[in-house]
């Protein structure tokens, strides 16, 4: 599989190569897959190429920003204030 020069961001990438018959994944950072590869596992030769960022992406960050603990010592546990509290009790 020959790697086009042109292709953003190429060294932050991993090729990662799936084998269609059993899955089994191999990765390929700096070097290219060889031409005869042939799965460890299942002896098949059909694999689905795609690349993997390794570097993160917004879809990612944008997750990690909304899932993520908030770790600020000064903010109160919860929402919740004394007067709340009160509130519950008088019925």
């Amino acid at each position: 599989m020959a790697e086009s020069s042109s292709r953003p961001g190429r060294d932050e990438n991993v090729l990662t190569q799936v084998c269609v018959s059993c899955g089994k994944e191999y990765f390929y950072e700096s070097d290219a897959p060889p031409r005869d590869q042939t799965c460890e596992r299942c002896g098949g030769q059909v694999f689905r190429s795609f690349y993997a960022v390794t570097d993160g992406d917004e879809v990612e960050q944008d997750f990690q920003d909304m899932t993520a603990r908030d770790t600020a010592t000064d903010d109160p546990g919860t929402d919740i204030t004394p007067g709340d509290l009160h509130d519950l009790n008088n019925p």
